[in-house]
């Protein structure tokens, strides 16, 4: 069974915990608003109604885990906005009325704002990440930081001194990692590429297709550990260095190709076929009896009897099988399957053997 590439489950993760730390951030404000003795209109409305946004946001990844994308989008919008009309509300407040200074109107959203920086350089791809940092310093940070400059009395408090830090070098510092971070990301994706080749290469034969003996054996213990119904069929093709000798190795090569390619269309998607050395193979059947996995091997040997490798005139193989049995290893099982393969190369080839018993025979 392939591993389920853990991506898009970390994307839906990192979008939730956003998500939980913003439904944070809106209650706690909601509630220092509430208990403050200065209520300003705005702080009483925005962080209750960023809360309640936040929380049916969540609740409908938890619901629709497809939706991640668009999630994340409402969430950045509403994000922007939250941090947009304080901004601009309390700076023009300030610049129209001498008596109101904006140092002690501004709600506390300078770390929010640089928190906000971050999310759109994680979740906003390629070059555009820029452009919604840009416009978010111009719309949130620039007119805070014009205020403060023309108001030099309130840029020495430490309030001020902290505004101009957080929407200044900091924020830019932040948007100038974001190179950085894109360098890491792909160098990531290209570590997860490397990871991926390097499992096919060890699950997958390379010449053949099939899966690895490595893998082969895995799955073989898997399914003796869950003392499930099943039986393995042990195929080795016939005469196969008679071909190698008379036509080549390329030629033996494409016989093994053509083989495993005909064997592996006739299985089911929880049979499993190894290439375990050489010229043998290895199928897994799962859950059946003696007469369903005889009649596996029986149409295996009639599919690799019919495999047109010019100019080899024909292919044939010998068949062993051998149902697992209460008490099996990997050993009791191979060496059953080995057994009952020997003993129809011995009665001439292209016949199927079995551990139990049967067999048949389809040479001509």
């Amino acid at each position: 069974m392939p591993a389920q590439d853990p991506n898009d489950r970390y994307v839906r993760i990192a979008v939730l915990v956003m998500l939980s730390l913003a439904l944070l951030a809106g209650v706690c404000a909601t509630a220092i608003h509430w208990i403050g003795p200065a209520r300003q209109p705005m702080d009483l409305i925005v962080p209750p109604l960023a809360s309640l946004l936040f929380g049916g946001l969540i609740l409908a990844l938890l619901r629709r885990p497809a939706w991640v994308l668009g999630v994340t989008r409402i969430a950045l919008g509403a994000s922007a906005l939250a941090l947009i009309a304080p901004a601009w509300l309390y700076t023009v407040q300030a610049s129209l009325s001498p008596e109101v200074r904006l140092i002690d109107n501004l709600p506390p959203v300078s770390s929010l704002f640089v928190v906000f920086l971050a999310m759109l350089m994680i979740f906003i791809p390629g070059r555009r990440a820029f452009l919604a940092a840009a416009l978010g310093w111009v719309l949130i940070a620039l007119p805070v930081l014009l205020y403060l400059l023309s108001h030099r009395q309130e840029l020495w408090t430490p309030r001020g001194r902290d505004l101009v830090m957080a929407y200044g070098p900091v924020s830019i510092m932040v948007v100038v990692l974001l190179p950085v971070q894109r360098g890491l990301r792909g160098k990531i994706r290209r570590l997860a590429s490397e990871r991926d080749i390097m499992e096919v290469m060890l699950h997958r034969d390379p010449l053949t297709g099939v899966q690895s003996r490595l893998l082969g054996e895995r799955v073989l213990r898997e399914v003796l550990a869950d003392r499930a119904a099943g039986g393995v069929v042990m195929l080795d093709l016939d005469r196969f260095k008679t071909i190698n000798d008379t036509y080549g190795h390329p030629v033996g090569d494409s016989v093994l190709k053509a083989v495993a390619a005909g064997c592996e269309r006739l299985l089911r998607a929880n049979q499993c076929i190894a290439r375990w050395g050489g010229e043998e193979f290895l199928v897994i059947v799962p859950d059946v009896d003696a007469v369903a996995l005889q009649r596996v091997a029986e149409r295996l040997c009639a599919a690799i009897a019919a495999v047109p490798v010019a100019p080899v005139p024909q292919v044939t193989a010998s068949l062993g099988t051998t149902l697992l049995q209460s008490g099996d290893t990997l050993d009791t099982v191979l060496q059953r399957a080995d057994l009952a393969l020997y003993r129809a190369k011995e009665l001439g080839g292209n016949r199927v053997c079995s551990a139990e018993g049967q067999g048949t025979g389809l040479a001509g």
